[in-house]
């Protein structure tokens, strides 16, 4: 965590709001990689996110009217809003994550007083890391990001958020929002985040059209597997029955997330054994299924994990996140990071005329007020 990046929060917020009134509170939430399960959150399926040491910083404080006030140090722009009348998400810019909050809390019979907030963070919005998720935290979260901004997520990013441990994986089942720890062996291995230099907006069509095709998939296949309730209920040989009642389009996002499954509830148990050599087969399988079957990668996400998979000292790598741009995720064995940070730049310049950002990230946690910024 970077406090100097609270503190810069803190000071901005104290610039715009100004230091009447009771003093305000700084929180930080962790972004989250995910190691293993791509588009199955949605469909019931477990997943094996991360929380990392880049997060989202908020600095609140309650107001004695009902107006909601929010600055960014990413986003331009201030919002204010009168929670007795508030805009639509399209209106609401990057405060429809809190005012989503303020809105579903309301729909729920809360009288809610006002906030000012000032947001910062070293989580670069769009890619893939889940700023939103960072921001909002948990079971709120994913109403407010589900019912009010538009993305029909699941709710993976904000578990991961709220729930992450050090050093650790979490293995959440997704159907029954059962979850466990698995402990990974930083010993030997580096998370590498490759930045495609790309930004996505989930908000738009393209992902809920995903969400829209694979649910239709359900819907036939239930024709014949009644007692499916979700994808993640649904098996090989269920699949392979219906594929004759399925569009092509629908049979590629119905395997992909069937394949998915599969993979992640075996990586649990290599992931916790230390095999990172068969656990990093599994993240190139991801990548590729999420690339032809799912169909959410680019060229610049492709050539990351090719580029990442050609250097001798990557276990794997995945697009992380959505897709449709943003970043990728390499495992990289321990000590080898600078050069894999210059194998991986060097191509991807000569293939694109771009340098790529490529960082080593650390192990975070849950969301926690920071006292010492």
């Amino acid at each position: 965590m970077d406090l100097a990046t609270g503190r810069r929060v803190r000071q901005f917020f104290r610039e715009r709001f100004g230091g009447d009134g009771p003093p305000e509170r700084l929180f930080f939430a962790s972004g989250r990689v995910n190691l293993l399960g791509a588009h199955v959150d949605y469909h019931g399926g477990p997943v094996l996110p991360v929380a990392v040491d880049r997060g989202v910083f908020v600095a609140a404080r309650v107001r004695a009217d009902r107006r909601l006030r929010a600055v960014s140090l990413d986003f331009p722009g201030a919002h204010d809003f009168d929670l007795d009348a508030p805009p639509n998400a399209a209106a609401a810019g990057f405060a429809a994550y809190p005012l989503g909050i303020c809105v579903t809390l309301e729909e729920g019979g809360a009288r809610l007083r006002g906030l000012d907030l000032a947001f910062g963070g070293t989580v670069p919005p769009g890619a893939g890391m889940s700023s939103s998720a960072a921001i909002l935290v948990a079971t709120a979260t994913a109403i407010a990001e589900t019912r009010f901004v538009g993305v029909r997520c699941g709710i993976m990013d904000q578990f991961a958020s709220a729930l992450g441990r050090a050093g650790h994986a979490l293995w959440l089942d997704c159907k029954d929002q059962s979850h466990d720890y698995v402990a990974l062996p930083s010993e030997r291995m580096s998370f590498m985040m490759l930045d495609s230099m790309t930004r996505r907006e989930l908000a738009g069509g393209s992902f809920n059209r995903r969400v829209d095709e694979s649910t239709g998939a359900l819907a036939k296949i239930r024709r014949t597997a009644p007692g499916a309730t979700c994808l993640r209920d649904v098996t090989s040989a269920q699949l392979e029955a219906a594929r004759g009642d399925l569009t092509d389009v629908e049979w590629k996002r119905a395997r992909h997330v069937v394949g998915e499954v599969a993979r992640v509830q075996r990586a649990r148990a290599l992931l916790a054994a230390g095999e990172l050599l068969e656990f990093g087969s599994l993240m190139g399988q991801s990548h590729q299924s999420s690339r032809h079957l799912y169909e959410v990668s680019t060229d610049r996400l492709d050539a990351l994990h090719e580029l990442s998979v050609d250097h001798p000292d990557c276990y794997g790598a995945r697009l992380t996140g959505a897709g449709f741009g943003g970043c990728a995720l390499a495992v990289v064995r321990r000590g080898c990071e600078e050069s894999f940070q210059a194998h991986v730049v060097e191509g991807f310049a000569r293939r694109f005329g771009l340098s790529p950002a490529v960082y080593p990230i650390g192990f975070g946690g849950a969301l926690f007020e920071v006292a010492d910024a």
